[in-house]
């Protein structure tokens, strides 16, 4: 009898209860494995999106444009899954809407800003039809990089006063959003999706003070604060239910 059958015969035979009752159970747990990913749906999703900022954020980023793409798993029979999203937005640099008064002169000064955002959540979905519509509420968690550029300019014509300054930031990010999409053919949706988040404190704004160094130039710097969207987001989804 060969040696390697041999020893699993030994194991057999001698091996206490708990041990064979642990064998039966990897057994099992393997031979499940594949149902229990039968038993999901995997759908798979890209398109455009378009990103307003909303409340403070407003008045200094102008909107902007990008893609996103999500993974969504969903059970055969019941209405709820898991979606991963990634996003990138891009603002385009642009003025505030409104000039800012805070340096020691009193000079009013206008900001200009602009800068990209690299998003990464996860969340709950809940898929259900509604007649031809596939309908869908997520949320999801998350965090984000934010790349902020900035500007001032009425302090004078200097390049050092001039010159932009880079700020980045990490920083969590919460939304919540809906969907509806209409099939195009098998497997195939297009879907039109809205959400509303917020984003951790990151830089934009202005700080409290600035002050302007006779020689140095001036120092100034954004406030770090909460920040509110709203995004829109047209998709093609691959995928089905069986």
């Amino acid at each position: 009898m060969p040696t390697h059958l041999t020893m699993m015969l030994h194991a057999l035979l001698y091996r206490s209860p708990l041990g064979l009752a642990r064998t039966a159970a990897g057994g099992v747990s393997l031979l499940a494995a594949p149902a229990l990913l039968g038993a999901q749906a995997r759908i798979a999703s890209v398109g455009p999106l378009y990103v307003q900022p909303v409340g403070g954020l407003s008045h200094y980023v102008s909107p902007g444009w990008g893609g996103s793409g999500a993974v969504t798993w969903l059970g055969r029979s019941g209405p709820l899954g898991l979606r991963f999203e990634v996003s990138y937005v891009s603002f385009p640099f642009a003025p505030a809407d409104h000039a800012d008064l805070r340096t020691t002169a009193q000079v009013p000064v206008l900001v200009s800003t602009g800068g990209s955002r690299l998003a990464l959540s996860a969340g709950p979905v809940l898929a259900f039809p509604l007649g031809p519509v596939h309908a869908s509420l997520n949320a999801g968690v998350g965090a984000t990089g934010a790349f902020t550029t900035m500007s001032l300019t009425g302090l004078g014509s200097d390049d050092r006063y001039n010159r932009p300054k880079r700020f980045s930031d990490l920083a969590p990010v919460f939304q919540i959003g809906v969907g509806a999409g209409v099939r195009l053919a098998r497997g195939v949706q297009v879907e039109l999706a809205a959400a509303f988040g917020a984003v951790g404190p990151t830089s934009y704004g202005l700080g409290d003070r600035i002050r302007v160094g006779v020689i140095s130039g001036p120092y100034w710097g954004p406030r770090r604060q909460w920040s509110e969207f709203a995004s829109y987001r047209l998709a093609v989804v691959f995928g089905q239910r069986g």
